[in-house]
């Protein structure tokens, strides 16, 4: 007669299948997280080529005012470039900025840049028709 009991080897098994289990969720974790950081990428590029389109088509519509564009973007003028600040919701702000949009103007052609704290994120240059220069 065989006395032997199975419940290890049920055990055994059963130990294998959650570790199998265990690695196959920590696999699908890393991919929605991966997939949620490009989708994050992708919306503030979006945003990006956005607030760039705007900061243009204000400037070419003031005739290459900037004090004017300033105000339409709730910018700053500092030096020679107008700055327009951004947070991670791309609300126009002063504090904290995540996100920065340059324009630096040469007669009527202007060069728009919004960079993150790290790159660039998109880059535009335009030309504004400019009466009276």
């Amino acid at each position: 007669m065989n006395t032997q009991s199975k419940t290890p080897l049920f055990l055994m098994e059963i130990v294998i299948m959650l570790f199998v289990f265990a690695i196959s969720a920590s696999i699908c974790l890393k991919v929605f997280v991966y997939g949620e950081k490009i989708s994050q990428e992708g919306y503030n590029l979006d945003q990006a080529c956005f607030e760039t389109q705007k900061a243009a088509e204000y400037w070419q519509n003031t005739k290459g005012n900037m004090e004017e564009t300033a105000q339409l973007l709730q910018a700053s003028i500092e030096g020679d470039e107008l700055k327009a600040y951004f947070d991670e919701d791309w609300n126009s702000t002063q504090k904290g900025p995540i996100f920065t949009l340059t324009m630096k103007t040469r007669g009527a052609y202007a060069k728009i840049v919004v960079k993150d704290q790290e790159k660039e994120l998109f880059s535009l240059e335009t030309e504004a028709v400019i009466f009276g220069e």
